[in-house]
């Protein structure tokens, strides 16, 4: 029987028990190649629902620290997805049996559900960077952890 391998995720929205050493090195192999996240804004040919849909997803997104500036075009793929769907969903509202409608609607949401697993913006990986950010957090204002570390403040 042949497997078919699941795309691989970042070390942090893994559910992967890994070892610490192992953590640590996948850990730094993903930071050398996720680059700068300077640049994340909006295209400019974006229309104006879709540049507030990208800039909220950054916004939800930031304190992950999951975003690198090549993430714009799977953000910008995402903004427009959801952005015609909602257009969509507008058309229907006023004629539930318009083909076009539904088509487009249909074949967008296909788009989101890919670009929202590529984003870990499924509930199971939210949770999984809530965790992560909350431990982040307990880390930081651990104080054993702080004198460990060499934070004398």
């Amino acid at each position: 029987m042949v497997k078919i391998a699941r795309p691989c995720k970042s070390i942090d929205t893994s559910s992967k028990n890994w070892t610490k050493e192992e953590y640590e090195a996948r850990k730094s192999a993903e930071e050398i190649l996720k680059g700068a996240n300077d640049k994340i804004k909006p295209p400019s040919y974006l229309n104006s629902n879709a540049k507030k849909i990208f800039k909220y997803i950054v916004s939800e997104l930031t304190a992950s620290n999951i975003l690198c500036n090549l993430d714009i075009y799977v953000l910008t793929n995402c903004a427009i997805a959801i952005d015609r769907i909602q257009e969509a969903e507008k058309i229907l509202n006023e004629d539930i049996l318009n083909k076009d409608a539904l088509k487009l609607k249909e074949s967008y949401m296909k788009d989101l559900f890919r670009y929202t697993n590529e984003l870990s913006l499924s509930p199971a990986s939210r949770a999984k960077l809530a965790s992560i950010n909350v431990q982040a957090k307990t880390d930081k204002e651990d104080p054993l952890l702080k004198i460990l570390g060499g934070d004398n403040k």
